[in-house]
Parts: structure tokens; sequence; C-alpha cells
């Protein structure tokens, strides 16, 4: 008898497994062939508001009218596949994913890049460089909170600034003292504190750290003492040296 209502336990257990592996692919079969009811957009974003909007988002697509252009529509037509790729073409996007929810939404979902400079070169259009350190558009919904740089700019003095920027963000210290950076034609960078009294000289990215501590060493032992104002400019370029006139 008991090897009867084994048999019975071990044989509803076997049917479980198969029961839900059916009812998931005839929802998702249902999910694929329903009538797209209204979009939903998600925009996930490490700055303090989204560069993009969903209006951005149906403009990449190519539906400038919105969401009432696929409400209604059946969802197995949509190529979510090139969709996504389309989007992604977008260097602001790092990535999309699409997908029928179960309420019969069309679920846009968008991971935005991060930048952390931007960047106004002479006579050139501004862009972002990002942590990955791609280069992105500037936004035109939102202005993102990021120390500027200007001055001269081509894609080794975008690697350049890209190293100096992620030192300065990862010391909370110098984050804060930094109002903007500056590149010559030379190629040096330098940046403007927010005493705003003189011009700091980095000239490359070698010796990052040392450059910095030097540069806190003179700041506590120099010019705290002497005067903030006393000089135009202070030199970091030469090792082991501060240069001041």
């Amino acid at each position: 008898m008991s090897g009867k209502v084994n048999l019975k336990k071990l044989t509803l257990l076997l049917l479980i497994p198969v029961v839900l592996v059916g009812i998931y692919f005839l929802s998702t079969g249902n999910q694929q062939n329903s009538l797209c009811k209204g979009v939903e957009i998600n925009i996930s974003h490490k700055t303090e508001q989204a560069l993009l909007s969903e209006m951005d988002i149906y403009k990449m697509l190519g539906y400038p009218m919105g969401e009432k252009s696929f409400v209604g529509k059946n969802s197995g037509d949509l190529d979510i596949n090139s969709m996504e790729k389309r989007l992604e073409k977008y260097k602001t996007i790092q990535k999309a994913e699409i997908y029928m929810g179960i309420s019969g939404n069309l679920i846009i979902e968008i991971s935005e890049r991060n930048p952390v400079v931007r960047v106004i070169p002479d006579g050139k259009p501004g862009y972002y460089i990002c942590e990955d350190r791609v280069k992105i558009p500037l936004s035109a919904n939102f202005t993102p909170d990021l120390i500027p740089a200007t001055g001269f700019m081509n894609d080794l003095i975008d690697r350049k600034l890209h190293a100096v920027v992620g030192f300065v963000n990862n010391n909370s210290f110098w984050k804060e003292q930094i109002e903007q950076f500056f590149v010559s034609a030379n190629g040096d960078i330098s940046f403007i504190p927010f005493s705003g009294v003189h011009e700091v000289i980095l000239g490359d990215t070698t010796d990052m750290d040392e450059k910095f501590k030097r540069l806190d060493v003179f700041y506590k032992k120099g010019l705290s003492k002497i005067g903030w104002d006393k000089y135009k400019t202070v030199n970091l370029k030469f090792k082991g040296q501060v240069i001041c006139k």
C-alpha cells in the first residue's frame, strides 16, 4: 500500500515542473501575441536627473508621436532586438532592454552612461567624457553638476582629462577645491580653485598623487601663511618643485 502512495507522490512531483513550464510558455506566448496597452520607459542614471527624456527615447526609435504609436499594436509585430540595437547606437545609452510586461505594457529599460566631466573646446561643440571614457553629446534637458574643462582639446587630451578627473573625483578634498580645468595649446592641464586667485599648472598626468601631495604641503605651509593671492600661477610640472609667479 505504501508503495502505491509513494508512486503517486513521485508522479505528482514529476508533473509539477511540467505544468509550471507549460504555464510559463503559455503566458509568454500570450504576451508575445497580445495587443500593446501602453509603454513604460524607465531611465536609470547616476546624474542628479536623467540626461534623456521619454520623448528622446521615442524619437530615437523613430516614433516621434510617442506612446500612441505603440498602443493597439500586436506585440508579436514589434522587432524587440532591432529596437534595442537602435537605441544602443546612441552613445548616451549604455544598455537598452525591451520586453512585454505581464500588464500588457511595453517596458523599455534604459541605462545611461555616467558623465564625469563637461568639455567645452575652443570653437567646437561641447560634450561629456564618461566613466568608461566614451564621449557623449551634451544634454538639452539637463546640465549635471560636473567640473567643466575648457581650452584646446583632442583625443589625447580627452584621455588625460579623464585620468585627472578620475583622480580628483576619488579624493573628496580636491573634488571640492576645483572649479574648472583648462587645457593650453601646448597640452598642459591646469585648474582654477574655487578661491579663484591663482592657476595651478599640473602639466601632464604623470605622478598625479605626488603633485597633489606637493600642492597640499604648499597650501598648508606656504600660502596659508603668506596669503592666497600672493601668486598668479603655481606650477607643479617639474618633479619635486613648486614654481610660483
